[in-house]
């Protein structure tokens, strides 16, 4: 048993180590991770930012959006599934999540329920873990690999309006032209069904293609990235993420879209 364990390590360690010479993958994983194996799969396959569900519950912070129908679950814990695990990686790699990888990682975090328990909890838990993180609190930046975001622009309010705290905001469409400081909102996303009706079958109306760059070219201009919700998860999107230059798709079918991208280079 223990030298399967050993040899499953040593190949994990191998598949990351030949990964760090290419390109990350432009995807956000939004599939809600079951344990540390899963983060360490995508790291494998490119796969470097993730959106996770997250529910205070007794005192811990754990990957749902609904509450368990028993205090025997067995939900994973947000530290056990996503945070060790890249503390793990930023560790082992002298600084770094992924060696070579010099962008920040994107964990956006959706607080179903209670955000100010869940913000206390999750700084609670982060402080041992902090050097990983970066941030912006007060003009002062705090360099590390890691960025954790939300998106409802109230709760983030309502943490901050207690002390400044570490998150940042996930902007949409319409905050584009207002020019937030990308220190606080570093990522926007749009709905792909917004900006077209196109289904991902055959080309992309060339009208649709060019709003996208043009969205492209304003998001770029402030310093942030784009992501793209919403969208069908085929090869044609793939080389429409690429040709455009948009940063993410954010979709649950990540290892598959990896597989897309990897073909299309």
């Amino acid at each position: 048993m223990k030298k399967t364990v050993l040899i499953c390590v040593f190949a994990l360690g191998i598949a990351l180590g030949a990964y760090s010479q290419k390109n990350a993958k432009p995807i956000i994983s939004s599939h809600n991770f079951s344990n540390k194996t899963e983060l360490w799969e995508s790291i494998g396959n490119g796969i470097l930012n993730y959106q996770a569900d997250v529910m205070y519950i007794y005192g811990k912070l754990y990957v749902t959006s609904l509450m368990p129908d028993s205090a025997n679950h067995k939900l994973p814990t947000l530290t056990d599934a996503y945070l060790y695990p890249l503390y793990n990686q930023f560790k082992k790699n002298k600084g770094e999540i992924l060696p070579g990888y010099s962008g920040d990682v994107f964990l956006i975090l959706n607080f179903t329920t209670q955000p100010l328990q869940i913000y206390k909890q999750l700084a609670a838990e982060m402080r041992p873990l902090s050097e990983m993180l970066s941030f912006k609190i007060e003009g002062t930046d705090h360099i590390g690999k890691l960025r954790i975001l939300i998106k409802d622009k109230t709760q983030l309010d309502k943490i901050n309006g207690i002390k400044p705290g570490f998150l940042g905001l996930v902007g949409n469409a319409s905050d584009i032209d207002k020019n937030v400081d990308s220190g606080q909102m570093p990522l926007i996303e749009v709905d792909f069904s917004d900006i077209t009706n196109w289904k991902g079958t055959g080309n992309i109306p060339f009208e649709d293609f060019m709003k996208i760059k043009d969205l492209v070219t304003k998001v770029h201009a402030q310093k942030k990235k784009i992501s793209l919700i919403n969208c069908p998860e085929n090869k044609t999107v793939a080389d429409l993420i690429l040709t455009s230059k948009v940063d993410f798709i954010n979709t649950p079918e990540a290892l598959r879209m990896a597989g897309f991208f990897e073909v299309t280079k």
